[in-house]
């Protein structure tokens, strides 16, 4: 896996093994989640669900978002793509 862009404040553009776009902060935890969440739900929530875009936590990547493995399509990845654009936007 390796980024695809700068990071911005944590946030940064990745493409994982399967070639869709993930994107990741490795400086927020779990606890961050709640607030993540509502920043970009607020915005994108109708969109995530059709896309399957979701948001999780994990050791390495901290938190991330990206597409339900089998279901990611271009449309996804230019969600996840937006959703970078407007997290680096943010902080």
């Amino acid at each position: 896996m390796g980024a695809v862009s700068k990071e911005f404040n944590g946030w940064k553009l990745c493409k994982i093994a399967n070639g869709s776009l993930s994107c990741e902060n490795p400086k927020l935890d779990e606890n961050d989640i709640p607030a993540v969440m509502e920043t970009v739900q607020s915005k994108y929530s109708e969109r995530m669900k059709k896309q399957n875009v979701f948001i999780s936590y994990d050791n390495w990547s901290g938190i991330y978002l990206m597409a339900i493995p089998g279901k990611t399509t271009q449309k996804s990845d230019k969600l996840i793509k937006e959703i970078y654009e407007f997290l680096i936007e943010q902080e």
